[in-house]
């Protein structure tokens, strides 16, 4: 490992200097000339209007090129890159990285196929053409087995009847990816998944219905859409007959990863407002270190997509209820500092008030924390397989490191055994104890360490239950907190050598982070280093990233 920052490998420079540029280009949100302004963006809430300058601007600035892989012509390679675009995105207004993002979601099954209906998926996300993921139906919730929309051979193409709501994009989208019933019996082998171009079929065969009005991202195009007997050509299935559920299941892994973008984003937010507004210090220092642990986690969860994608079952699901849970207990605690100031139509009341609406929606997006602390549930047998083993290549979570191209072949729908992080927590800790780092980490990691050898025996007790038992979800949560202080850890461990910046100076991010996840697990252990934390806020760059941001900014 290099010691200085100049040897840092240009694909990974090019990740957090693309994310730069895009902040450079989107200006400052505070100045009415930008590409995003915050006036702007607050009168479209206002008015429920669908956000379509900004959606433009990212247009024209190329971001729908970074949504298709490589392999297919576009600019995706690293998981972590489009997780800092979405941010930057996010930082200024979630209604538009949901709106424009949510072509993520709607390609995403389309590149895990890596068949025909990949390329020409390609081409429709290349143009710029917005594109839905109908997964959902009317009263039949989360259930995606219980699907009734349909689709059947006609001639040489294929058939479609029923609908998908709510889903975003819907409307205004060109394309739709449609999970459908192709065989008239029970389980998962019975759905597959068929690309609607809107180019390609009878306009007539298409009706909408109207958007709902949406208590946090008031803008975004969440309507639905009814198929009478739609006919699309033939070799628009995507991936094989049967594997629709499949399919999904594997692209949920990187969408739930990729959900941290929107979270964070929305910190962001939440930080600077409350800087701004010189709120008392510990509650600043508090959401600080919250928003660090979540970066961490974070960027764990991309660079494991890359270097572990048979363990992205569990690991999205521990990312998805990690980072959309620590901001918004950033944004609970920062409204109760604000007081009557968040009910305020101006000053910094209006932009924290649309804020806190956004980023609830975020927890209930690919699944809500109940939906993965189950998969985390279901998961504890394979956890149980596997304790205690060497770290490995610890570098690979190094930022100067090319985290390799973007592929899903490697994703499976459960693990093997576990999380390689919950796995090599002790080698972790050891690694960081060389006598570097500082005391009071160390301390703290070693307590965890204490902590995960007492719940990996009650891991290896628990048995498999139809419907879990309320202590099971705290065993889940319990491993989930532990699973965040050794994704910090090895994010430390890492870069440490190489890294530079305030966040890294006396290890305060690791100490901040690590904090936070005793208090998550009720560990009577450490301090938080508010007065650190809160002038580090006040500075205005929350981040132990290398600099992502246009220079001359702080923040977004």
């Amino acid at each position: 490992m290099s010691a200085t920052v100049e040897t840092v490998t240009p694909v990974i420079v090019d990740a957090y200097g693309r994310a730069a540029e895009l902040d450079a280009y989107l200006g400052d949100p505070a100045d009415p000339g930008g590409r995003m302004p915050l006036a702007v963006t607050l009168e479209r809430d206002h008015d429920r209007a669908f956000p379509a300058e900004a959606v433009a601007a990212l247009d024209a600035w190329g971001l729908p090129r970074r949504y298709v892989p490589e392999a297919f012509g576009g600019g995706l390679r690293d998981v972590f890159e489009l997780l800092l675009l979405m941010r930057t995105v996010a930082a200024r207004d979630l209604t538009v990285a949901v709106g424009h993002g949510k072509t993520v979601l709607g390609a995403i099954s389309a590149w895990a196929a890596a068949d025909d209906s990949a390329t020409h998926m390609a081409r429709i996300v290349g143009a710029g053409e917005a594109v839905s993921w109908g997964l959902t139906e009317k009263d039949r919730g989360s259930d995606l087995a219980a699907s009734q929309t349909a689709a059947a051979s006609a001639g040489g193409g294929i058939r479609l009847d029923g609908h998908k709501w709510p889903i975003g994009n819907a409307t205004r989208g060109r394309a739709i990816t449609v999970l459908a019933r192709t065989e008239d019996k029970p389980g998962p082998r019975a759905l597959s998944l068929v690309l609607v171009d809107k180019t390609e079929v009878d306009p007539a065969t298409l009706s909408y219905r109207a958007r709902r009005p949406l208590h946090g991202i008031r803008g975004a195009d969440i309507s639905g859409i009814d198929f009478g007997g739609t006919v699309v050509p033939g070799d628009r299935r995507v991936g094989a007959p049967g594997q629709g559920i499949e399919i999904v299941l594997k692209s949920l892994q990187v969408t739930r990863t990729l959900c941290a973008a929107l979270s964070l984003g929305a910190g962001d937010q939440a930080l600077a407002c409350l800087a701004a507004s010189r709120v008392d210090a510990a509650v600043i220092a508090r959401g600080a270190a919250d928003m660090l642990l979540a970066e961490a986690v974070a960027f764990a969860g991309a660079r494991l997509f890359h270097v572990a994608p048979a363990e992205m079952a569990l690991t999205s699901a521990f990312v998805k209820v990690l980072v959309p849970d620590l901001v918004d207990g950033v944004i609970r605690d920062g409204s109760y500092a604000l007081g009557v100031n968040v009910l305020l139509e101006d000053g910094p009341g209006a932009a924290w008030e649309k804020v806190a609406r956004d980023a609830k929606v975020v927890s209930i997006f690919d699944g809500n924390s109940v939906v993965n602390l189950n998969v985390v549930i279901n998961e504890l047998p394979n956890i149980a397989r596997g304790v205690d083993e060497e770290a490995g290549d610890v570098d690979a979570f190094a930022f100067d490191r090319d985290a390799g191209a973007f592929d899903m072949s490697g994703l499976r729908l459960v693990t093997r055994r576990g999380s390689r992080l919950l796995r090599s927590l002790p080698d972790l800790v050891e690694r960081l104890d060389d006598g570097r780092a500082h005391p009071e980490a160390v301390q703290i990691a070693r307590a965890l360490v204490g902590v995960w050898r007492e719940l990996a025996v009650r891991v290896h007790e628990t048995e498999r239950a139809a419907r879990p038992p309320v202590a099971q979800f705290a065993l889940a949560e319990q491993v989930t907190s532990v699973f965040a202080g050794a994704a910090a850890i090895a994010v430390f461990v890492a870069n440490r050598d190489h890294a530079s910046g305030d966040a890294w100076n006396g290890d305060l991010w690791l100490r901040a982070a690590l904090a936070r996840v005793t208090g998550r697990l009720a560990i009577d252990i450490g301090t938080l280093p508010a007065a650190e934390l809160q002038q580090l806020a006040v500075g205005g760059s929350i981040s132990l990233l290398p600099e992502w941001r246009a220079q001359g900014r702080g923040g977004a």
